[in-house]
């Protein structure tokens, strides 16, 4: 007899390649959820990340803790809770966690009592890694997580041949979803026309840079093929490149990888030396979205680092914070149910319908049993 085949669970989408429940982000990846500094020793930290809320602490030994933030108890914070001897205490009744979500306290009972085997709250792996608090948000036993920098930038287990440079960490009033739509690689030369433009005949000497004197009314786009997918590129009225700085030739790694990671390889001035953008977007909820980012660069010798140092400095974290702010907007301006249902696209949007469609997958992948590991190399510096 055939063996029966266990149906699919039915699809409901909210919009066009949105299945419902994808809003609040992809689970069992590895995200950022903090910077190294901002996690103290001595308290825990509220986080809310894919719409949920999470304790984060450091352990005895300083290792980051990642807990869902409600004693199983009664269902208070814990994040309101103390760390003793690197546990997590709950403020109300003093049951305390271990970072693996176990009991190791319930001050009414005897340390031989079983109910503490019977009472866990929610834990997450966690790592720190390239300045990062990582944690694994998602179900570890049933999609087992891989080792961290297997998925994550290069450089960032590469100290000695990498140098990179932390932006701090946004929130944009957007679903994510919309975010990494903004993310699509021709909108740059018109909404950054200023904040990205330079002169295409000077080589950058070390400084700040002003922007290309090539009037917006004279500027087109061209679309090219690129490593990475699509690209526009910014000419003049005959054709003439105005550089923007993104590089379209010998690139490598994926430009959007999952869980919604972009990498965008630059030389933010004619001269100066390339580096690539790492830009995390995950959902703190439905309508916000947490954006990490850092520009990397290869540095060997202390003599690269200063020069990386400068380029950053001088030219790239102006543009970034400007190109950053610029992109927020735009986002916020959007809801994502109608955005994405009442669309006209383009075939330049052709490369942005496939991302969306490998999230969706992505999600769908794992509400049938399967997770869909990033591609090899994905993450490998692009220059």
């Amino acid at each position: 007899m055939a063996e029966a085949q266990v149906p699919r669970m039915e699809t409901r989408e909210i919009a066009p390649d949105i299945p419902s429940g994808l809003e609040l982000g992809l689970r069992n990846y590895w995200y950022p959820v903090l910077r190294t500094e901002e996690l103290p020793s001595e308290r825990p930290v509220l986080l809310t990340v894919l719409g949920e809320d999470v304790a984060v602490w450091r352990d005895a030994a300083g290792r980051p803790q990642v807990v869902h933030d409600r004693c199983p108890h009664r269902g208070v914070r814990l994040s309101r809770g103390r760390i003793l001897d690197g546990h997590l205490q709950c403020a109300f009744h003093g049951l305390r966690f271990d970072g693996t979500g176990r009991c190791t306290l319930i001050p009414w009972e005897p340390e031989s009592s079983r109910l503490k085997d019977e009472v866990r709250v929610r834990a997450y792996p966690s790592e720190e890694l390239g300045g990062y608090v990582w944690a694994y948000i998602g179900d570890a036993e049933r999609f087992p997580p891989p080792p961290l920098a297997a998925e994550v930038p290069e450089e960032l287990s590469n100290p000695e041949e990498f140098v990179w440079f932390r932006l701090p960490t946004e929130i944009w009033d957007a679903n994510w979803l919309l975010t990494v739509d903004g993310g699509d690689a021709f909108h740059a030369v018109t909404l950054h026309a200023d904040s990205q433009s330079t002169p295409s005949e000077n080589g950058w000497k070390g400084g700040t840079i002003d922007p290309s004197d090539v009037p917006l009314a004279d500027r087109r786009v061209k679309i090219v093929d690129t490593p990475h997918g699509i690209r526009g590129i910014s000419v003049d009225r005959d054709g003439e490149p105005i550089h923007h700085g993104h590089l379209t030739r010998d690139i490598r790694g994926e430009r959007v990888a999952l869980p919604g990671i972009h990498t965008n390889p630059i030389s933010a001035a004619p001269g100066a030396e390339p580096y690539a953008a790492r830009l995390w977007q995950f959902p703190l909820d439905a309508d916000r979205t947490w954006v990490v980012r850092f520009l990397t660069w290869r540095a060997r010798t202390e003599e690269e680092r200063t020069r990386a140092r400068e380029i950053f400095e001088d030219v790239a974290l102006p543009r970034v914070r400007r190109v950053s702010d610029e992109d927020a907007r735009i986002a916020a301006g959007l809801d994502l149910v109608a955005a994405r249902s009442d669309e006209f696209l383009f075939e330049p949007d052709m490369d942005l319908v496939r991302i969306r469609r490998r999230l969706r997958d992505a999600f769908l992948a794992q509400r049938d049993g399967e997770r869909i590991p990033l591609a090899r190399d994905a993450m490998a510096f692009p220059v």
